[in-house]
């Protein structure tokens, strides 16, 4: 039997094989076979749903609303946490500029149940760092509600101050991110900050105040709030949401002009109660027609073939590019030519629901 040398026996420069062991790194390379696989798949929004159907807020992923006071963009989360309570989800929301009461009056008012408010709804009003302590909290309330599928921190700029930090050092912004944030991200949640942009328009930039850091530290969607007209009790209100980031690309392809991706209205009534109304914006006048018909051919053979795929998994089994197959595969599903499933992670997978054919003397992708 070979005799095991210990560390205190082995010479310097000849390390047992314990000590040789790398520690558990961040450095080491990643296995991309789930990737490769399809079982690990960039998400599409799932959270914050326009009138249509498309989804704004990314899960797992940090989000934006930023605008300039009084323009919605917490009315606008609201209208997020009163859909995810209508769905029986779980919310978290974190707020650092107002009051429960006001909290529960907007969910009441935009029709959310006492019921789903009293059962789904964690209101937090923090006091201090978000510490270890803090996590213990946050992981018995979620083991008590379930994993929550919307998060909103609202008051990026006080939280970031209770927590000693400064909006304008690109360093303490990516901390806060760190912290907070990424927790909740982490949970599956599609974290929504709420923060405001400098008053003044000129080089305001596509960031809320203070450092650029805000946005591009995003792996999720931004978005700005512009008031067409105002809010207010007895009032109707109208916002445009314009997109100032997509990192990961599902949301730009439903923009119209000016990067607009929805109108957002909120109309009150005598009663109380509020009604909205998230409405697609009207097409960009520039925007091409054409369909890329061959690729929808390819796309819809392959799925028939493989049911099953996913979106990454369909733009490496048909050539072209990425750009075209993305509204190749648009246009087949919301024609009704290839449905879709989600499957284990929320992945979406595509089934045939019926083949697509080019039409003879149709238009090509030939330039895709």
């Amino acid at each position: 039997m070979t005799a095991i040398t210990t560390s205190d026996d082995a010479p310097p420069w000849e390390p047992d094989e314990a000590a040789a062991l790398p520690s558990i790194s961040s450095w080491g390379a990643i296995d991309l076979g789930p990737v490769l696989r399809g079982e690990r798949v960039t998400p599409a929004p799932t959270v914050f749903c326009r009138d249509d159907g498309v989804m704004l807020l990314y899960p797992g992923r940090i989000n934006l609303l930023m605008g300039e006071t009084e323009s919605c963009k917490s009315w606008g989360a609201a209208i997020a946490m009163a859909q995810e309570l209508a769905a029986g989800h779980h919310v978290v929301y974190v707020d650092y500029e107002d009051t429960p009461e006001s909290a529960v009056e907007r969910l009441l008012s935009l029709g959310a149940s006492p019921k789903s408010i009293s059962d789904l709804f964690s209101y937090i009003q923090p006091d201090g760092r978000f510490d270890e302590l803090a996590t213990v909290v946050l992981a018995e309330i979620i083991e008590a509600r379930g994993a929550p599928t919307l998060a909103i921190i609202d008051g990026v700029t006080e939280a970031m101050a209770m927590a000693g930090l400064d909006p304008n050092d690109g360093s303490a912004v990516a901390a806060f991110y760190a912290s907070t944030p990424r927790w909740l991200a982490q949970t599956g949640a599609a974290v929504a900050l709420v923060d405001h942009v400098t008053k003044s328009s000129e080089g305001r930039g596509r960031w809320a105040i203070g450092s650029e850091r805000k946005i591009s530290g995003l792996g999720g969607a931004a978005y700005i709030f512009d008031v067409l007209a105002p809010f207010g009790r007895g009032r109707t209100g109208k916002v445009k949401i314009s997109v100032s980031k997509d990192r990961c690309g599902h949301v730009r392809q439903h923009e119209g002009a000016g990067r607009v991706v929805a109108l957002m209205e909120l109309k009150s009534w005598p009663d109380g109660g509020i009604t909205t109304s998230i409405e697609a914006p009207p097409p960009d006048d520039g925007a091409t027609t054409f369909r890329p018909t061959y690729l929808m051919e390819k796309l819809s053979a392959a799925i028939a073939d493989q049911p099953g795929l996913t979106s990454r998994a369909l733009r490496a089994a048909v050539r072209g590019k990425s750009e075209a197959k993305d509204l190749a595969l648009e246009l087949l599903v919301n024609e009704g030519y290839v449905s879709v499933e989600l499957g284990p992670n929320r992945a979406r997978r595509h089934v045939s629901a019926r083949p697509f054919r080019v039409i003879e003397g149709g238009g090509g992708d030939g330039d895709f």
